[in-house]
């Protein structure tokens, strides 16, 4: 009888490590892995009037670890910068002007456009887009 005791006592350690897979955890960390920035790349004329010498940009998801899901596919907490603050601006409000660059003035070619995201953990995913004011 002692012998049975001791094997269902062994066998239920046993059990309960397989439970908890020896103190890990079992639940994975649902962050955004990726993100995609539309349009990929503009063009948009410096002398025009607003909003023609705008274009607005929008960051996506662009890839999540498996299992997790997000309410929306737009992030709309992006922090958005551009290469060449001189020619063009980029706006960080908190309204539907987000994401917007103005050109103004010409650039000497394509300029790059990043979307940053970051996340709870303090880790930041981002992406670019070009932009060309002419």
């Amino acid at each position: 009888m002692h012998r049975q005791w001791r094997f269902l006592l062994a066998l239920s350690i046993l059990g309960c490590f397989a439970v908890t897979s020896c103190g890990g955890t079992s639940s994975q960390e649902c962050k955004i892995l990726s993100i995609n920035v539309s349009p990929a790349a503009a063009t948009a004329d410096h002398t025009a009037a607003p909003p023609g010498n705008m274009q607005h940009f929008d960051a996506f998801i662009g890839k999540v670890p498996p299992g997790c899901s997000f309410i929306t596919g737009n992030i709309f907490d992006a922090t958005w910068t551009v290469s060449d603050s001189t020619n063009v601006s980029i706006s960080n409000a908190q309204d539907s002007t987000r994401g917007n660059a103005t050109c103004k003035n010409a650039t000497a070619g394509a300029i790059t456009v990043t979307a940053t995201k970051t996340e709870s953990d303090g880790s930041k995913v981002s992406n670019t887009a070009l932009l060309t004011c002419n």
